[in-house]
């Protein structure tokens, strides 16, 4: 409750008093204001042949870096939300569109933040969760084993791994060097040598990533970690993920379970790394005898 100034007790000493007052009328008018949450920072060093030092970057160079950065965010936040195609436009790219907020410190380069989510500005949402997955594909192509690179290509769409890759082969091409930083994760890339060996092994021609459907029967359906198995017809089962395109895994642990079906697969597989499945679609299947 709000004091009056007539509330002062007569032997409190009318300075403090006022200072309590002037208090107590702050406090209530800040309580229920928002406080905006803290933008989490993208920082894109750079160095190399392009740069001069902390003065300035060939603009060309500059601009094509970032905006393949800006790009292979937004492809893979939409790939996060399992609408991204193989070609055509980025869906719902505003929602991982980053922007360019500053310059970073001690090096040349810049400072963007991705979007936070509509629905929850102090949560996590696609971009940023598509920030963390591009430096762990170009950590895993830097320095992991096949199957730390197979994974990372795995749980992103091959549209978004085509794009880092393509950052990479930029820096090969130009003899340049760079360093992305989010919220105190940071992968390097700060040789040539470095620089080189992830591109290579980012490539297309030595990162196999292909599509097929596959009949058999649906013979696990684990909806809360969006695993699954499948028997193949006259071969070995497999098992992986499901992917983001299928909006209810226990509708397809309900609808499909020991059920027949024609599964639609995605397959990565860096160098002798073990493969990595991916189921992204289900439809019925054709009439397929098991003999």
């Amino acid at each position: 409750m709000q004091r009056r100034w007539t509330d002062c007790p007569k032997n409190a000493p009318p300075k403090r008093y006022g200072f309590d007052y002037r208090l107590e009328r702050a406090q209530s008018r800040i309580e229920g204001v928002p406080i905006p949450p803290q933008p989490k920072d993208l920082s894109v060093a750079l160095s190399g042949e392009p740069v001069r030092a902390s003065y300035g970057v060939d603009a060309n160079f500059g601009a094509e870096t970032l905006t393949t950065v800006s790009d292979a965010v937004r492809l893979t936040s939409s790939s996060n939300t399992g609408e991204l195609k193989e070609s055509g436009q980025i869906p719902r790219k505003a929602l991982g569109q980053p922007i360019i907020t500053g310059v970073t410190f001690g090096s040349l380069g810049l400072v963007m933040e991705p979007p936070a989510p509509i629905d929850d500005p102090y949560g996590t949402g696609p971009a940023e969760e598509a920030v963390r997955q591009i430096q762990e594909l170009i950590r895993a192509a830097s320095e992991g084993s096949d199957n730390d690179l197979t994974a990372a290509a795995a749980g992103i769409h091959p549209r978004a791994v085509n794009k880092v890759a393509d950052l990479l082969k930029s820096m090969k091409q130009n003899n340049a060097q760079f360093s992305l930083d989010y919220q105190g994760n940071t992968v390097r890339l700060l040789t040539e040598a470095a620089v080189e060996n992830a591109s290579n092994r980012l490539q297309r021609g030595n990162l196999p990533d292909d599509t097929h459907e596959i009949i058999g029967t649906m013979v696990g359906v684990v909806p809360a970690t969006r695993q699954f198995e499948l028997q193949q017809i006259r071969q070995a089962p497999i098992h992986g993920r499901i992917g983001p395109e299928i909006r209810n895994p226990y509708e397809v642990a309900e609808r499909d379970n020991n059920r027949r079906v024609r599964a639609q697969i995605r397959t990565v597989r860096a160098g002798r790394g073990a493969p990595r499945h991916t189921l992204f679609g289900i439809s019925e299947p054709p009439d397929v005898e098991d003999d």
